[in-house]
């Protein structure tokens, strides 16, 4: 998979994890977007889960007022880093996964 593809996928699943993406697992995004694990190069379960995540991010971020700052340092990342990987400029760490699942889950109880 070309990386103009790879990009192109990454924007789907962003914009449905934006929408609708907040209420479907990971597995169902994949067959949303036509997703091929045989792919050379396909996006892997982090990606999706990360994306699914920093939009889940947002949406905290959001409601209660955190400024870039803030959310930097309970997050334990660069502030530029976030924006980094929402952007899809490049792709999530094992450490910065579990940061983020971890910021969700003390967020959501």
């Amino acid at each position: 998979m070309g990386l103009e593809d790879k990009d192109f996928i990454l924007r789907q699943v962003q914009e449905l994890a934006e929408g609708i993406g907040k209420f479907l697992g990971k597995e169902s995004i994949k067959e949303l977007v036509n997703y091929d694990q045989s792919q050379e190069g396909a996006l892997s379960d982090e990606d999706i889960e990360a994306i699914l995540l920093i939009t889940t991010i947002r949406d905290i971020q959001e409601s209660e007022g955190l400024s870039d700052e803030d959310l930097s340092n309970e997050l334990g990342m660069p502030e530029n880093g976030l924006e980094k990987l929402y952007n899809n400029e490049r792709s999530v760490t094992p450490d910065e996964l579990n940061a983020l699942r971890d910021f969700v889950e003390e967020k959501e109880s």
